[in-house]
């Protein structure tokens, strides 16, 4: 078996970097972004937002191609440290026909988001060799030092390894025992979307996350159904589920069909892991090296390499 590469390591950001806002998927509402360049702001860093990103999304090739231009351009930008999604929605996987790898490539730079931004993160691991960071999008941030989902952003694009134990005492036990692989995954529908693809998701010897927003759970059901027959659960080191929004009427059913679907895996599974739709939504090192622990009741997800480039210390690990 071929060795996989070594991904990208983005640079740490620093007090006074730059952070540009990009404008992959639908418009944020203008008070929610407006919130969240404060609170990047406040917290010691510049902002560059896309002029694209207040307009609303026409879906015709002219402005997929735009929106490209305008994603690469950002992207490539010397004054642009690391890279926010403005908002989710949809959209950006109809920019990827128009973007080149080998140009991401050459500048890497740490990139959040979530929803629909997991195709851009799998897009960009797969054919650019790059890290990428699960998370909150701009319209998600506030302006506290309180805010868990602000923090969380701010420690994974400062410190090259965070020795937090994510998820402890929040996420619960569905299957105990441990597991290391490399991080990967996101939107469960954005996930199922690759499958076939030439980006298609790598999950061989990973640590599978996959959250989902609120969706009838035979949607949920159908995306898992096809990710385990196109072979994907079976090469899984173990599988974290966040935030799965669902129907609050299938909520009881629900945990036992999951994990009917996956028992058979003998991987750990934790669930109800803090990142996704809901708050808080903790930012993960996708592309990068973790430990899962799942124990009796509760479970975590630790760095067990560093996601940033090396020029700031780390702390030692946990």
């Amino acid at each position: 078996m071929t060795e996989r590469p070594p991904l990208l390591r983005p640079k740490p950001l620093q007090k006074g970097d730059t952070i540009g806002i990009v404008a992959s998927s639908y418009a944020p509402r203008a008070r929610w972004l407006a919130r969240g360049i404060r609170a990047l702001e406040r917290a010691g860093y510049g902002v560059i937002v896309d002029p694209e990103l207040s307009t609303v999304r026409r879906y015709t090739r002219a402005e997929d191609e735009r929106r490209a231009a305008r994603f690469t351009e950002m992207w490539i930008d010397p004054r642009v440290d690391a890279i926010i999604g403005g908002t989710g929605g949809y959209g950006a996987v109809r920019m990827l026909p128009y973007l080149e790898p080998a140009i991401f490539a050459a500048h890497p730079k740490s990139f959040v988001g979530y929803s629909d931004i997991t195709v851009l993160h799998i897009w960009l691991e797969r054919l650019a060799g790059l890290r990428a960071f699960h998370g909150p999008t701009v319209d998600d941030l506030i302006p506290s030092a309180r805010d868990i989902t602000t923090a969380s952003l701010l420690t994974a694009l400062t410190t090259s390894r965070p020795t937090t134990r994510m998820g402890r005492d929040v996420a619960r036990s569905a299957r105990p025992g441990r597991a290391t692989g490399r991080l990967v995954g996101g939107n469960l529908a954005l996930v199922q979307q690759t499958i076939g693809t030439p980006y298609e998701i790598d999950t061989t010897d990973a640590i599978l996350f996959l959250e989902e927003v609120r969706d009838p759970m035979s949607f949920v059901d159908e995306r898992l159904v096809q990710l385990r027959a196109a072979g994907l659960l079976a090469k899984v080191r173990g599988i974290v589920f966040g935030h799965l929004s669902l129907d609050r009427s299938e909520e009881d059913d629900f945990e036992d069909f999951l994990l009917d679907l996956v028992a058979d895996l003998g991987v750990p599974v934790l669930m109800d892991f803090p990142a996704g739709h809901d708050s808080p939504n903790l930012t993960l090192p996708l592309g990068t090296e973790v430990e899962l622990v799942v124990e009796d009741t509760t479970g975590w997800l630790v760095y067990r390499e560093d996601a940033l480039a090396s020029g700031v210390p780390s702390p030692p690990s946990a």
